[in-house]
């Protein structure tokens, strides 16, 4: 796939996020107009998994710059996400969140030696705070925005080569979540979120890059998540 197939396809998938993320706003603020509103005191725990869609520009020019790989890969890769919070109420319109996502994607290429597999996975603990936007009996909405400090895995398995490189570094996370109703304490979860993770570069054990060449684990994503919630 060429650079302009790419950006067009990056911005499909942004855009279809977006819709997304406008269209549960809609739904549940009209769900909810008419009831009355109240600020909840009760602790929350959530969790769940999604689908996020990501760009890892090192990673992807690594992939694509390596002679033994037949095929050129996309910039924008989808993985799965898994995540876990917990909500602590801190005022009527603020609630702090600390939360830990877990991500994971692989390449799978062919080559003149055989199959190759590029993977990785990102640990993402993340402190966030959220601002109540809208709140009623069986809904509510919040707007969130928070940082971590994130780690991050990257294998490459091919011929005789099985080598693991690893990072750390800041990551940022801006998100909508919306929780509805299924009972008295259960809630259904629905989000979406949007990251920016700024990962050094990755090292071996030994203290290798790579290739022999700096690797760094920068990477932008989107994505949607679905789980459930409890309150006490």
């Amino acid at each position: 796939m060429n650079g302009k197939e790419g950006g067009h396809r990056s911005r499909g998938i942004a855009g279809w996020l977006s819709i997304i993320s406008i269209s549960m706003v809609m739904f549940f603020s009209q769900a909810v107009a008419q009831l009355p509103e109240f600020h909840s005191d009760r602790i929350g725990i959530s969790a769940g998994m999604g689908v996020n869609y990501h760009t890892v520009k090192d990673i992807v020019d690594r992939i694509n710059g390596n002679s033994i790989t037949v095929q050129r890969v996309s910039n924008f890769k989808s993985g799965v996400e898994f995540f876990g919070a917990v909500t602590i109420p801190l005022s009527p319109d603020w609630v702090m969140k600390i939360e830990y996502s877990y991500l994971l994607a692989s390449y799978t290429q062919s080559t003149n030696f055989g199959p190759a597999e590029f993977s990785y996975h990102v640990h993402m603990p993340t402190l966030l705070g959220q601002y109540i936007l809208h709140e009623a009996e069986t809904y509510n909405l919040k707007l969130g925005a928070g940082a971590g400090y994130h780690l991050a895995s990257y294998s490459e398995k091919y011929s005789t080569v099985d080598a693991t490189f690893t990072g750390s570094g800041i990551g940022t996370v801006l998100e909508l979540e919306a929780n509805t109703a299924l009972g008295e304490h259960l809630f259904a979860h629905l989000g979406t979120q949007m990251r920016w993770d700024f990962i050094g570069e990755l090292t071996s054990g030994a203290g290798k890059t790579p290739g022999n060449l700096a690797t760094t684990f920068n990477f932008f994503s989107a994505g949607v998540r679905i789980g459930m919630s409890y309150y006490f």
